[in-house]
Formats: C-alpha cells, structure tokens, sequence
C-alpha cells in the first residue's frame, strides 16, 4: 500500500500534482481546495512535499490521489463507502467545501448547505447525512485530552468501537467517554493501558445504560 509521496513538485493544476520522488514522477489526482495549498508553497517548502495518497486499482488502469492532511483523507474514505459516490466524485465534493464545514454540516444534518456543494444534490446530501452522521471528528481534537475518546484516538478507538456494537449510540458514547477522562484524569494518571481501558468501558456502560 502507498501511504504516501515525498518528493518536489514539479507542476500544480486545479485537480492534479506530479511530484519528483526518486528517480520517478507520480501523478495524483487531488482536490482544488490541496491544490490551492501546494501552489502557495515556495521555494525550498515546494522541493520537500509530503502527500498522502491511495492508489485504486481497476481492470482498465490505476490512479493515485492525493490529500494534504489525514482529514481530508478520511472523508475520503467516508465518502467513497456511501452508495452511489465513487472517487472522482468524493474528490470533486472535497474541492468545493472545506472539510470542517463539511463535517459541521453533517453534525447539524445542514441539507441545504450541504446541496450546494458541487456534485452533491439534495437526495445524496440526505444519503450522505444519514450513513456519516457522528462518525467524523478532526485529528487536531486528538490534541486535547479532553477530546481523546472522540474518535480521534486509537488508543480508545476499541473501546468506542465495542460500545457501538453493544448497541450504543456512537455519539453519546464519544461523549461518555471523553467526559469520563476529563472528570478522572488525575485519577488515571500514571495508569496503565489496560487499566484505563478496563476503566474506562466499566464506567461507560453504568453511565449509557
């Protein structure tokens, strides 16, 4: 798997960079809104790029897209699993709105923001709301110890992902479990993981139950 290119731009254009890795040039198809980005770039930033990519295969070729940070990627991926939405059109909605605002917009179930994103109408914004709704956070909230359970943590990512499938709703259990670190961090300092763990899913169930 290419997980991502290091190299020097070579050219921008509105949906593609080639990048100089090596001895190789790669191509990447890419959003307007990262597009933007490289070409802001100057001087010794444009010889030392780091995309993030994912290559699809299919019978008649391959193609490799780019994304300038894991955000961007795994709305990506979001996207591309709702019924209906391909690659060339995921990338073409992330051109057309940031990915806070997106996400924002998802929280909210924001339909008619939402409609106005080039390549999305109103029956695929109502689609993407309810197969995406609470389960994008950003990885910058995985900065803040409060906000570790959100998602934005592997650490307790499994523990999210247990509860979830106990049957729990997603969101308040996110919320459950970012509350209970932040009420007990002193007492979960210097702890170990399992023990944290342990902890943490004891007291999420007594608290969602």
């Amino acid at each position: 798997m290419i997980n991502a290119i290091i190299g020097q731009i070579v050219c921008v254009s509105a949906q593609s960079v080639t990048i100089l890795a090596g001895n190789i040039e790669y191509n990447l198809v890419i959003s307007s809104q990262c597009a933007t980005k490289l070409s802001n770039l100057q001087g010794s930033d444009r010889n030392n790029v780091r995309l993030l990519a994912w290559l699809q295969h299919k019978e008649d070729g391959m193609t490799l897209f780019g994304f300038t940070d894991e955000d961007e990627r795994r709305l990506f991926f979001e996207l591309i699993k709702v019924n209906g939405i391909g690659p060339r059109q995921a990338m073409k909605i992330l051109s057309g709105v940031r990915v806070r605002d997106f996400i924002t917009a998802l929280d909210q179930s924001d339909v008619n923001f939402l409609s106005k994103i080039p390549g999305l109408g109103a029956k695929t914004s109502q689609k993407i709301i309810l197969a995406l709704r609470d389960t994008l956070v950003f990885t910058e909230e995985a900065k803040k110890p409060q906000n570790v359970a959100k998602g934005a943590s592997h650490a307790y990512q499994d523990i999210v992902d247990a509860l979830v499938e106990m049957g729990y709703d997603k969101k308040k259990v996110m919320d459950t479990i970012a509350k209970l670190l932040e009420q007990n961090k002193e007492q979960l300092e210097g702890k170990s993981q399992s023990t944290v763990e342990e902890f943490l899913f004891r007291n999420a169930v007594l608290n969602l139950s």
